[in-house]
């Protein structure tokens, strides 16, 4: 596991094995972090959230409480994961996707 610089893994988390986690990302309680993901600098993982392997998220991006994203995928930078979601596919940048299966939306801006 590469764990760089401000990185904070909170109580519960569970990570498997090669991960790369950038600087400042949080992992919330209980979050459970598949072989092979890299967390792009800033990104966060919300409590329960899941990321199955080999997932990459972009930098600046949010996993939502009790989200999950499938084995595979990429979710871009500055990309929001609403709670709850299950992702079946890439997500692009700068864009929210939420929902059962999650669906994209652009943000605000």
């Amino acid at each position: 596991m590469l764990l760089n610089e401000g990185a904070i893994i909170c109580a519960g988390a569970r990570l498997s094995t090669q991960i790369t986690v950038g600087r400042h990302v949080q992992i919330d309680q209980n979050a459970t972090i598949g072989h092979d993901v890299i967390l792009g600098d800033y990104a966060r993982v919300n409590p329960q959230g899941c990321l199955s392997g080999s997932v990459t998220v972009g930098a600046g991006s949010t996993i939502g409480a009790n989200a999950t994203v499938l084995q595979g995928l990429t979710i871009g930078s500055c990309t929001i994961v609403g709670a709850g979601s299950v992702v079946t596919h890439d997500v692009a940048s700068g864009v929210s996707a939420y929902g059962v299966p999650a669906r994209v939306h652009q943000l605000a801006g």
